[in-house]
């Protein structure tokens, strides 16, 4: 009885019709600096029903980020930017945001949510006496 119980809780789970063995990312965020331009190199984190992500954030191409993958619930994604400015290497631009949505899932996947964001931008110099900027 026993080899026979463990025989059928070994078998395979029957697939759902119609689901592929794909991975989905959850959340596809594009973000630009302050001029409008991809916006390269940000640091990109985020929480998934206020549990740390499951997974890296990739980007392949600049100003494009894919968050989580094939996570659902309630996502707090952070996002944090720093661009120089290319005449004064003492000066840069600082972006942040933070954002929340929520990914659902259907049986197979999740339902991948687009973004587009545009990041809270300051200045930051440090003092050109005292720190070597160049």
């Amino acid at each position: 009885m026993w080899v026979l119980w463990t025989m059928l809780a070994c078998e395979p789970k029957e697939e759902l019709e119609g689901c592929t063995m794909e991975a989905k990312y959850s959340v596809n965020l594009t973000l630009t600096d302050a001029d409008g331009n991809p916006l390269e190199n940000a640091e990109v984190s985020y929480t998934v029903d206020g549990v740390e992500g499951q997974s890296v954030v990739d980007s392949w191409e600049a100003g494009t980020y894919a968050v989580g993958i094939e996570e659902a619930g309630d996502f707090e994604i952070t996002v944090f930017a720093e661009v120089p400015f290319e005449d004064d290497p003492c000066c840069w631009m600082i972006g942040d945001t933070v954002i929340s949505v929520t990914v659902e899932a259907d049986e197979c996947h999740v339902i991948p949510v687009s973004i587009s964001e545009e990041l809270g931008w300051s200045t930051m110099c440090a003092d050109a006496e005292t720190a070597e900027c160049g």
